[in-house]
């Protein structure tokens, strides 16, 4: 099986050091620059305390579409504000019989993948996947939470996807294969959405929410906000899971934080707001759900960043 693997960072290395224990698996990493030609020269490092420490020698490492070809799956493991450009750059590698399987934050990447290639097998999919990149060509998972899944909401049979997910399984990366495939992209939108909105609203880490009733009441409206909206969108969630939410929030460190928070804080120009944030204040909008607390959080950020 031809394995694209489209960017360097944590969820591609996470999904590249699960298949590439399969004899199988014939992974071509997509990736430019410095990043590509460190991996050629040495591989590409994973440090893993769940799939274990590994160098992935990818068969081919490369930016050029003409010289990659076509591929049997592309992952897409790119920020979600890139997904449109890189669709448009490698959309010649996909046929229409490839899995495509879009591994980023929100609720409309397999829409917007979809859109942009216009062709391809296109899966939806989540990874919960705690990683840093420490240098170029070297990820670092860090802790254990790592589990995937994809699927296609419509039923369908694919041969492939389930091929696909039973090499990442036996490559030791927790993975499911269902139709029932939104109602966990859903809920962890809900975490990663609702969380840094507490965090960009009240601009602290954790430990300053869980300090303040107000603040917490904020976090658990935020919750509220994305059940009715999931909801509206046809997804059904566990009826408790604000409340084990909340109760993992509890549970965090005191400085925790969102990746997306701190991109915001440090000003970094590229960032997954309209992604994750503004991604649902639109939908809300669409469907005529009112979410005070993700608008409120979502109007204020807009202003610190003019």
């Amino acid at each position: 099986m031809r394995i694209g693997i489209l960017g360097a960072g944590g969820v591609g290395a996470t999904v590249a050091g699960a298949v590439a224990k399969d004899k199988n698996a014939e992974i071509v990493l997509i990736a430019r620059g410095e990043t590509k030609e460190i991996v050629l020269k040495r591989g590409w490092i994973l440090e893993s305390e769940v799939l274990g420490d590994q160098v992935i020698h990818p068969a081919l490492v490369s930016d050029d579409p003409a010289e990659i070809g076509t591929v049997d799956v592309l992952v897409l493991a790119c920020k979600s504000y890139s997904l449109k450009d890189v669709c448009d750059r490698y959309g010649s590698i996909v046929r229409d019989d490839t899995l495509v399987i879009p591994f980023q934050n929100g609720f409309m990447a397999a829409q917007q993948a979809q859109e942009a290639l216009g062709k391809g097998q296109i899966a939806h999919g989540f990874i919960y996947c705690l990683s840093k990149i420490v240098e170029k060509g070297k990820v670092v998972n860090v802790g254990t939470l790592l589990r995937a899944g994809f699927g296609f909401p419509d039923g369908r049979k694919n041969e492939r996807a389930e091929q696909l997910a039973a090499m990442m399984q036996a490559g030791g990366l927790p993975t499911i294969y269902t139709a029932d495939i939104l109602e966990p992209i859903w809920a962890k939108f809900m975490m990663i959405c609702g969380n840094s909105c507490a965090f960009l609203y009240y601009d602290c880490p954790s430990g300053g929410i869980l300090e303040d009733s107000q603040r917490m009441a904020f976090l658990k409206g935020t919750y509220d906000d994305l059940y009715r909206l999931a909801e509206s969108a046809g997804v059904h969630l566990p009826e408790d899971i604000q409340e084990r939410y909340l109760q993992e929030f509890a549970e965090m460190p005191l400085n925790s934080t969102s990746s997306l928070y701190r991109d915001i804080k440090d000003g970094v120009p590229q960032n997954e707001l309209e992604q994750i944030v503004g991604n649902a204040v639109r939908l809300a909008r669409e469907k005529k759900i009112s979410v005070p607390f993700i608008a409120a959080a979502y109007d204020k950020t807009l202003q610190t960043m003019l």
